[in-house]
């Protein structure tokens, strides 16, 4: 790492510092400088979102009438079914399946999957503060979630011709009432994710609890019909050169609770029985538990509908697909004896899908940023408990070592095994009850404002239990460069970002309030790296490569590369946490 983080003194040798004047200082780093290091950054445009609903960028700094006469043209209208907003964000990213690629074009590498809707933090708070507040709501607050999706080559560029957005809710009929009148409110499926698993392609979406289906994607020379239970999904905004089939409707993942999203899935070799297909499992939580659970996407366990509906905090449309609980456990489903569970019994979730494995161990991070001194002890900015976030790509020793003499591959941090599963999480800052305290002054309450999001990466075993074996402290992803800088398209939302950088006790940030990692997996064509896929303040999307060896450079840094010596006392001087904060922790 760059000697560039701020230094302040380690409780730890406040004697020795005491009593020789040198001894040694912890580094805390800054959120951004302790970010790995990427390569070919690349914007995303979905060319088949339509130029009339995007926002001209000289409406940029006149937001507030642009989102008032939209607002008014949808009320007074009696065709759309959505103000006339979309913007794109949240890249899903998954390689292009073997099996699928016969169907499509010869230099199809990836697929990926955009959240679009009207719903955006691209504006500062204070231009959106104005806003009158139905305008606001059927903007910020709307219903509409649609789906883009995309073929892109090797070097993350769409493919011409081959990006659609769909709108599922509505064609599968799980759409909320008052879609398009003047309903305001979540969204039927939200953050959108696809998964390369088996050599079949699955999308996976939140709706309460998350869900998941599996795909078929075709060249329109390859068209095929729907067969029984199957969804040819109908294309409203781009070309039909990409046909989507759902091949089942979507299941639900319960996985022991009644709510739950971004749950990510990944695959492990079968090693009992070789020849049969990789065991698929959910990660439900990350730290500082790591719980795991073992599914089969594809097949499910239909559940009473008056146990869903105890279960479902907000949408009953969406009732069939939670009544069809993907299986788990394990064992193989036709081995599972449900015939004689009580639906109501405090038993069964585990009887039906299997137990959560658990894991035993909660690593410290590799590093410590600089929230650690801000807000030590008992009154952390942030959640300890990390959530998805994206899952999973390898790591073997080799590729570990492959960063050099600075990597420490402890057994402690390693154990017995060849490779480890590294993910992305991500964590936000802690609400607490005096945000809403009119007596706080807004100055005190901006050292520690919320809606802030930094990441970390977590390494496990790739067996049973799945232990947790590495964390790196805490980093953030950087905003789009300017026109020029990046590859594929740049995004002319990319300028509106830097709106709301992230900040910490009167620190602000080089990145985003909000960078939320929704893909996380190896580059197709070059093992040694991997791709991340993330949306810029639910604005913009981005891709970046980041190599295998800066994920062991922030997983296993030697600890020692995180101390220098002090050389003053003046190095030491650092600021107190406000009184405030004391009174009003937790």
């Amino acid at each position: 790492m760059s000697t560039d983080g701020l230094l302040l003194d380690d409780p730890d040798t406040s004697d020795q510092n005491n009593n020789n004047k040198k001894g040694y200082l912890t580094k805390y780093w800054r959120f951004d400088q302790a970010a790995p290091k990427i390569n070919n950054p690349t914007t995303l445009v979905l060319p088949s979102i339509p130029q009339e609903f995007r926002i001209p960028p000289n409406r940029f700094d006149d937001i507030e009438n642009y989102l008032t006469e939209k607002y008014h043209k949808f009320v007074n209208s009696t065709n759309s079914k959505q103000v006339e907003i979309f913007i794109e964000y949240n890249p899903g990213l998954a390689p292009i399946p073997n099996k699928m690629k016969e169907y499509l074009p010869y230099n199809a590498a990836y697929v990926v999957a955009l959240r679009v809707t009207p719903a955006n933090n691209c504006f500062k708070r204070e231009q959106m503060k104005t806003i009158d507040q139905k305008v606001w709501d059927h903007t910020m607050m709307s219903a509409t979630n649609l789906l883009g999706l995309a073929l892109l080559d090797t070097s993350y560029n769409i493919l011409e011709g081959y990006d659609i957005v769909v709108d599922l809710a509505t064609q599968l009929g799980f759409q909320k009432d008052g879609y398009g009148t003047t309903y305001f409110g979540e969204p039927t499926f939200m953050d959108y994710r696809l998964f390369t698993l088996n050599d079949e392609l699955y999308l996976h979406a939140n709706a309460d609890v998350t869900v998941v289906t599996k795909l078929d994607l075709r060249s329109k020379e390859h068209s095929r019909e729907a067969t029984e239970d199957e969804f040819k999904i109908n294309v409203i905004y781009g070309s039909n050169n990409l046909e989507m089939i759902m091949l089942h409707q979507f299941n639900t993942i319960w996985s022991g609770g009644d709510r739950g999203k971004n749950f990510a899935l990944f695959s492990i070799p079968n090693t009992t029985h070789p020849d049969e297909p990789d065991l698929t499992f959910a990660e439900i939580e990350i730290n500082p538990i790591h719980q795991v659970q073992q599914i089969y996407l594809d097949d499910i366990q239909m559940i009473p509908r008056k146990f869903v509906k105890k279960r479902i905090r907000r949408n009953f449309s969406v009732d069939p697909i939670m009544m069809r609980r993907v299986k788990g456990g394990g064992n193989p489903p036709h081995l599972v004896n449900t015939s004689m569970v009580d639906p109501t019994h405090k038993q069964f979730v585990e009887d039906v899908t299997g137990p959560l494995i658990e894991s035993t161990m909660d690593p410290m991070p590799s590093f410590f940023t600089v929230d650690e001194h801000f807000f030590p002890g008992s009154r952390p900015a942030f959640r300890k408990a990390g959530h998805g976030g994206a899952c999973c790509v390898s790591l073997s020793r080799d590729e570990a070592l492959a960063e050099g003499d600075e990597i420490q591959l402890a057994h402690e941090s390693w154990g017995e095994n060849d490779y480890l599963l590294v993910g992305v999480a991500h964590t936000s800052v802690i609400w607490r009850r005096w945000y809403s305290d009119t007596n706080i002054p807004d100055s005190e309450k901006a050292m520690i404002p919320h809606t802030h999001y930094v990441s970390f990466f977590y390494a496990f075993e790739p067996r049973p239990p799945f232990n947790l074996r590495a964390m790196s402290g805490y980093f953030c992803l950087g905003f789009a460069g300017e026109d020029g800088t990046e590859g594929g398209v740049y995004n002319p939302y990319s300028i509106l970002t830097i709106n709301r950088k992230l900040s910490q006790h009167n620190e602000t940030f080089s990145c985003p309030q909000i960078h939320f990692v929704s893909s996380f997996i190896e580059k197709v064509d070059d093992s040694s790296s991997t791709v991340i896929g993330y949306g810029l303040n639910d604005c913009t999307p981005r891709i970046v490569e980041v190599e295998k060896k800066e994920l062991a450079r922030l997983l296993f840094s030697d600890p020692f590369e995180m101390k220098i010596e002090s050389r003053n006392e003046q190095e030491m001087e650092v600021d107190s946490p406000p009184s405030w904060l004391n009174a009003w922790s937790g």
